[in-house]
C-alpha cells in the first residue's frame, strides 16, 4: 500500500484495538464522560498520543524504501536500509517489528533513566522509600506512544498483506504470506483496488463508532 492508505488503514484499526484492550485510556466518545475536567484533558492527551503514534508506526516498516512517506523524510538513512537490506524484507516481519519495539523500549528506557538521574530522583526515592524509577509505565504517555508504535506498525504489515505482494512474516525465511492466500484474489499496491478496501475499511469504522460498536 502507498502512505496514505497505510495512515488510513493504521488509525481505522488502531480504533478498533483501542475499543478492545482499552490502549489509550477510557473512551471518550461512546461512553460517559470523567466529571473531572482534568481527567478529561488527560485523556485527551492520551489519545492524541495513541492516535498520532499509530499513524506513525503504520509508515514506519517503509523505512526501507527510499520512495516512500516515510523514506523520502529519512532520506540517506532510507537509502542505506533500502541498499543492504532491500524493500519488504526484515523491516516487514515479526523479527522486525520485535527488533523495533525493543529498540524504542531502549531509547525510552535510556532517556528516562537519565532524567532519573539529573533530576536527582534516585536520592529523593531513597529518602521517601518509594520505587520511583525509570521503568516504563503502559499507563503513561511514553507507554502509550511505543503501544501505539507497535498497533500501527502491525496493521502496517497486515495492510500489505492484502497486496499481491504480500509479506515474509517469518524473515528471515523469504517466503511471503498473504491474505487471502489465493494471490489472484489480492490487489496490487497503488491499484483503484486499493482505495475501495482503504475506504470500505475506514467506513465500517465509523459505522461502528456512531452506532457504539467501537468507543475511542
Amino acid at each position: 500500500m502507498e502512505g496514505p492508505s497505510h495512515v488510513v488503514f493504521g488509525l481505522a484499526g488502531a480504533v478498533v484495538a483501542d475499543s478492545i484492550w482499552h490502549l489509550s485510556g477510557d473512551p471518550l466518545l461512546g461512553a460517559p464522560l470523567p466529571s473531572d475536567p482534568h481527567r478529561v484533558a488527560d485523556l485527551l492527551a492520551l489519545k492524541v498520543i495513541y492516535y498520532g503514534f499509530a499513524a506513525l508506526g503504520a509508515l514506519a516498516p517503509d523505512i526501507d524504501n527510499a520512495r516512500s512517506t516515510i523514506g523520502t523524510r529519512a532520506g540517506i538513512v532510507s537509502k542505506g536500509i533500502q541498499h543492504f537490506a532491500g524493500h519488504r524484507t526484515i523491516f516487514h516481519s515479526l523479527f522486525g517489528l520485535a527488533m523495533v519495539g525493543v529498540f524504542v523500549w531502549a531509547v525510552q528506557y535510556g532517556l528516562g533513566l537519565l532524567l532519573y538521574y539529573q533530576l536527582g530522583l534516585h536520592r529523593a526515592g531513597a529518602a521517601l522509600g518509594a520505587g520511583l524509577g525509570p521503568g516504563l509505565n503502559l499507563t503513561s504517555g511514553g507507554g502509550v506512544a511505543l503501544v501505539a508504535l507497535l498497533v500501527g506498525y502491525f496493521l502496517h504489515l497486515v495492510a500489505d498483506s492484502l497486496t499481491l505482494g504480500g509479506v515474509p512474516w517469518l524473515w528471515p525465511s523469504h517466503r511471503r504470506f498473504g491474505f487471502p492466500p489465493e494471490r489472484n484474489w489480492r490487489f496490487k499496491s497503488g491499484s483503484r483496488a486499493e482505495p475501495v478496501v482503504v475506504v470500505t475499511v475506514s467506513v465500517l469504522v465509523i459505522v461502528g463508532v456512531f452506532f457504539g460498536t467501537l468507543k475511542v
